[in-house]
């Protein structure tokens, strides 16, 4: 259970965003941006860099939630278990590899990041742009990991392809006035939520 009254075991990250729209309303925008923006990476590798990044935090509810939309674009959940486990012997592009070993240090040990590190992004192709993307990702979703975990919210199944859903089809936007329908909002979540668990 969540460790805070507001919130219980069907609350999701929006449940924390919403009842503090004047600090942590501005984080959709810039998540839509950087997870939506024009990109070298696809939806789907954006997804799959959020869900690598949960993972190695251990947030069950980004990795669940975002191993399920990188799935609703096409990548095999078993790729990010694979990432998780040895980066070297992961089925993605040889390419891909120093991204995510830059992702893994940025998340796990961030302070010992080098120039080396970022070098062997670069002699693999990447340009500092698609670094700086990589980074923009890692640090959103460590932000994220942590907002969820802080407060005890961990979600389950339906939960993770309930926000999936919504995630693959209208990205993570959100309109001004979500306020005033909040209620709705709800209810329309608890039937879907419904659906997923049946």
């Amino acid at each position: 259970m969540p460790f805070f009254k507001h919130l219980n075991e069907l609350s999701d990250i929006t449940d924390i965003t919403w009842s503090d729209r004047k600090r942590l309303g501005p984080l959709d925008k810039a998540s839509q941006q950087i997870m939506r923006g024009k990109s070298s990476f696809t939806y789907a590798q954006k997804e799959l860099f959020a869900a690598y990044v949960s993972g190695l935090n251990a947030c069950s509810f980004c990795y669940g939630s975002h191993v399920a939309v990188a799935e609703n674009f096409g990548v095999s959940p078993k790729i990010v278990e694979a990432l998780i486990d040895d980066i070297t012997s992961a089925p993605v592009e040889n390419r891909d590899k120093p991204l995510f070993e830059f992702l893994k240090k940025l998340t796990l040990s961030a302070s010992k990041l080098t120039q080396e590190d970022a070098d062997e992004v670069f002699k693999a192709g990447w340009s500092e742009e698609d670094l700086q993307e990589v980074i923009l990702v890692g640090c959103l979703f460590n932000f994220y990991n942590r907002l969820l975990d802080g407060h005890g919210v961990k979600g389950n199944n339906a939960i993770y392809h309930f926000g999936a859903d919504h995630l693959h089809k209208k990205g993570y936007g959100v309109p001004w006035f979500i306020g005033l329908i909040k209620g709705l909002i709800k209810k329309s979540k608890l039937k879907k939520l419904r659906e997923f668990e049946a």
